[in-house]
């Protein structure tokens, strides 16, 4: 399995002097792979030009590896204005930076349910899915959904009715087990047996549900049993990513080497 990390989950750092120490604090854990998400204090693909140039000359310095990008696209509802420029330009503009770093998995979340969704509200999911995975394939890219609580792709049955309708080759799945636990709590091994024929790439948090809400806690300190995870991964043979989402709340220097400790100690 290779080890991974997402730019904003190493550090609480944000500041244009972020990037060689989040690469440097990588590095000395043996990670050196990235799922772009933040850059700096802003969101790929909508960044300071600066900032980018920032990220490219460190990558270089630190042998950065990038294996996605991940825009918060469709991460809005089908109501919202913010749904025209999600259909229209981020997912292209996405994959247009994307192609300049060798980079061609984008990320994709599942929709915000809405109270005005309707009956047909699923269908649209569905088309504005599969239309985003047919225009990725057309250029060489496959699109993964992320599961991720109060979207169309929330519990493990919303994941799996949305990747069997969308039935596109260049469609794959994100296996988010914090994302799912905060959803539906409980054991992980029933969503996973369903879902398992389309996971692509898996990220890892651990924490718990406390009041109601979910507390994201370094890696063995929650109940979403990552132990168990890891148990079943590599029992099924699992060579792909492990993306490594360690911060906390709040984010403190600590979390990512103390979960990437115990990640380690059951690899």
């Amino acid at each position: 399995m290779i080890l991974s990390t997402v730019t904003d989950e190493v550090l609480p750092d944000r500041s244009h002097d972020a990037f060689p120490r989040i690469f440097r604090t990588a590095a000395e854990q043996g990670v050196s792979t990235f799922e772009i998400r933040m850059v700096e204090a802003k969101r790929f693909p909508i960044v300071e030009s600066e900032a980018w140039d920032r990220l490219l000359h460190y990558s270089k310095e630190f042998g950065i590896t990038y294996t996605s990008v991940s825009p918060g696209l469709f991460k809005t509802t089908l109501h919202s204005d913010l749904m025209l420029a999600h259909r229209n330009h981020l997912a292209a503009m996405s994959m247009d930076m994307a192609e300049r770093i060798g980079v061609n998995t984008l990320v994709t979340f599942g929709v915000l349910r809405d109270a005005r969704d309707g009956a047909d509200a699923f269908g649209q999911v569905v088309d504005l899915l599969r239309q985003t995975a047919e225009q990725a394939a057309a250029r060489g890219f496959t699109l993964q959904l992320e599961n991720l609580p109060h979207t169309w792709a929330d519990t493990a049955d919303s994941c799996l009715a949305l990747l069997e309708a969308v039935d596109h080759p260049a469609f794959g799945y994100i296996w988010d087990v914090g994302n799912l636990y905060e959803a539906e709590p409980g054991d992980f091994r029933p969503g996973y047996r369903k879902l398992k024929p389309f996971i692509r790439n898996v990220h890892l948090k651990d924490g718990r549900v406390e009041n109601g809400r979910m507390i994201w806690q370094q890696f063995g300190e929650g109940l979403t049993d990552i132990k168990g995870q890891i148990e079943t991964l590599k029992a099924d043979g699992y060579e792909g990513t492990l993306t490594v989402e360690a911060k906390c709340e709040p984010q403190t220097d600590e979390d990512f080497p103390n979960s990437l400790r115990y990640l380690r100690s059951l690899l």
